[in-house]
């Protein structure tokens, strides 16, 4: 039987090692030192911390790059705005599950969702003088933040646990008003909170958004993955929903790392507004030499920093969507295993004490996907994530996620249901030692 939990003054020690602050401690030092400590002990921990996929990436995209290597791809220079089969079988795309019409020369490749968020963020900052902050509907992914950080521009973030509907739209339109917000960034489904935005709310947001000059900035990155409806059919509704069916001045964002499991590869696509990529900035001309949008928007950000995505993995995204596309790849069900294995663990960590913190989704129950919010009772979030640790079990603080709340994220993708007894078990030996 495993040594849990694990004493204090092992994980200490492990602390005191790696100089890491027990009060701040980031995804990827929880990552560390449960490493350490499953080397210290022999206890293999349950892994809940890092948001990385686990079901393997469609056999579609193996397929196309390996022709694309044979053909010679990887001796050549991509287009750096992408290869006209992606933007042709983006367009499909968007049109099937999105119901969104845009032209190729809108969709662009980029070295994943974090890298067109970059250019996003920093073109949204220069495009009228003196609007340079970004404002996060929260909670955000940390690192969109951190870019914003990086670029030197100034932050501003709306709680969306305590926002929704008219609410939201009332305090949007209030901090708009202010004349400083150059782009509005939001996930939807929200990492980590996983609430997704209604139409209602992306209409208003699209509205508002134009009317002050704003570059909305929507992250797709779990495209799908609100299973509370079924987006898998292609041309049919429902359509997953977006802000670019009602606005102009916008980006989406849409990777294929959680959707088609295809991280490694690290290729997405930046869709900008048939309205918007037009459109001539006269400030943007200084950084990126040319005023208009979506030329700034490839040639001043994209072509500079990485000179475009793997060719090959382009290739590779392109089949993909095409076989969506085309009725032959449902990447919804494929998806679906992270739902159900949400529903399980919810079930096993409020059965032990725990409490969702982030419950409702405007006026609804939220919807299980990738991940869990919990916290549990009299016990500072900071201090759970450690006790935890003692019991073999890795997660992050919803701090350390972007979220104003106190808590703790749970990234369920990682947990087999071998591990389901393991991981029940320790969370009742760690409620047991709190009676």
């Amino acid at each position: 039987m495993d040594d849990i939990p694990i004493s204090r003054q092992t994980l200490e020690a492990m602390l005191a090692q790696t100089g890491f602050d027990s009060g701040r401690l980031a995804i990827r030092e929880v990552n560390r030192l449960a490493s350490l400590l499953e080397a210290e002990t022999g206890i293999k921990f349950v892994r809940m911390e890092f948001g990385v996929p686990n079901i393997p990436p469609p056999p579609q995209a193996a397929a196309a790059e390996r022709e694309a290597l044979e053909a010679g791809a990887h001796g050549a220079y991509p287009p750096f705005d992408g290869i006209p089969q992606l933007k042709r079988a983006g367009v499909r795309f968007l049109k099937a599950f999105l119901d969104l019409e845009v032209g190729e020369e809108c969709v662009v490749a980029t070295c994943g969702s974090m890298q067109g968020g970059f250019v996003a963020q920093a073109l949204a900052a220069r495009m009228h003088p003196g609007r340079e902050t970004i404002l996060f509907l929260d909670p955000t992914f940390p690192v969109s933040q951190l870019q914003a950080r990086f670029l030197g521009l100034p932050r501003a973030g709306l709680e969306m646990g305590d926002l929704r509907g008219d609410a939201l739209l009332a305090a949007l339109e209030s901090r708009l008003e202010r004349g400083d917000i150059g782009g509005v960034f939001w996930s939807s489904p929200n990492n980590p909170s996983w609430a997704c935005l209604t139409e209602a709310e992306l209409e208003g947001i699209a509205r508002l958004c134009d009317a002050h000059g704003a570059l909305a900035i929507e992250d797709q990155a779990y495209l799908g993955m609100d299973f509370r409806a079924d987006y898998s059919q292609p041309g049919e509704p429902p359509f997953v929903p977006t802000v670019g069916r009602y606005g102009q001045n916008w980006v989406l964002l849409l990777s294929s790392s959680k959707a088609f499991s295809y991280p490694g590869q690290r290729c997405a696509l930046a869709v900008i507004s048939p309205g918007l990529r037009e459109r001539e900035f006269p400030a943007l001309e200084v950084s990126c030499g040319t005023a208009q949008f979506g030329h700034a928007f490839a040639h001043g950000g994209l072509y500079v920093t990485t000179s475009g995505a793997s060719h090959t993995a382009q290739h590779g995204l392109a089949a993909m969507l095409e076989a969506a596309s085309d009725g032959e790849l449902d990447f919804v069900a494929r998806t679906r295993e992270y739902g159900e294995r949400a529903r399980h663990l919810r079930k096993m960590f409020l059965g032990a004490g725990f409490e969702l913190v982030y419950a409702d989704d405007n006026g609804q129950p939220i919807g299980d996907g990738f991940y869990l919010t919990l916290d549990y009772p009299g016990i500072e979030s900071g201090e759970l994530l450690l006790e935890l640790l003692r019991y073999g079990i890795s997660t992050i603080t919803l701090k350390s996620a972007g979220s104003s709340r106190d808590g703790l994220r749970v990234c369920v993708s990682f947990v087999s249901k071998k591990e389901y007894p393991v991981l029940e078990g320790r969370l009742a030996q760690f409620s047991e030692a709190r009676t």
